[in-house]
């Protein structure tokens, strides 16, 4: 009698052919029979899941995305009050710069903008950023807190990967930052 893998186990395969690929050879070389191949599939196992490239590619940002809110949920869960806001800032820091080429590889390609007359896409890390943040403190907008705070983590992310030597000054600002916004 044959095996066959749960439909979850086969997604979660493509996925990480995909990711494979990507990181290899970067978005644009990315093709569904190297995908179909690495995940030792069919090619209509490939459409059972995805039903384009760009489809797939979604799918890689999301389950990045959710990846990320996870390990930030989880170090925000140890603390209490302000202080989980502050948790889940340093962990996007540290989770960010952990993996910062498999996120440039998917992020820094412009397939995933909204395009005029669509809707943008949710952003799961803002929205838990939004929710923890209407939990944790009394806000006039915390959804555009919780805007200006991921970016603000993106950002000392981004310029720790091009002067390292700043990291802790810069973990202590954000920290600084938050208490400020949060704290009355």
């Amino acid at each position: 009698m044959a095996r066959t893998k749960p439909s979850e186990q086969r997604r979660s395969d493509l996925l990480d052919a995909a990711e494979s690929l990507v990181l290899a050879h970067g978005v644009d070389a990315l093709k569904i029979d190297d995908v179909v191949v690495g995940a030792g599939v069919a090619k209509g196992t490939f459409y059972l899941h995805f039903a384009s490239k760009d489809e797939l590619l979604a799918a890689l940002r999301d389950r990045y995305v959710e990846r990320f809110v996870a390990r930030q949920r989880q170090a925000s869960e140890a603390e209490s009050g302000t202080a989980r806001v502050h948790a889940w800032l340093r962990a996007g820091i540290t989770e960010y710069l952990s993996d910062t080429r498999l996120h440039d590889v998917l992020f820094r390609h412009n397939s995933h903008a909204s395009r005029p007359g669509e809707q943008p896409r949710p952003n799961l890390a803002i929205d838990a950023l939004r929710n923890l943040l209407q939990e944790t403190a009394t806000l006039p907008d915390p959804g555009a807190t919780a805007i200006v705070l991921y970016h603000a983590m993106h950002g000392t992310a981004d310029h720790i990967l091009h002067a390292p030597d700043d990291q802790r000054r810069l973990l202590d600002e954000v920290t600084r930052i938050c208490r400020a916004l949060l704290e009355p």
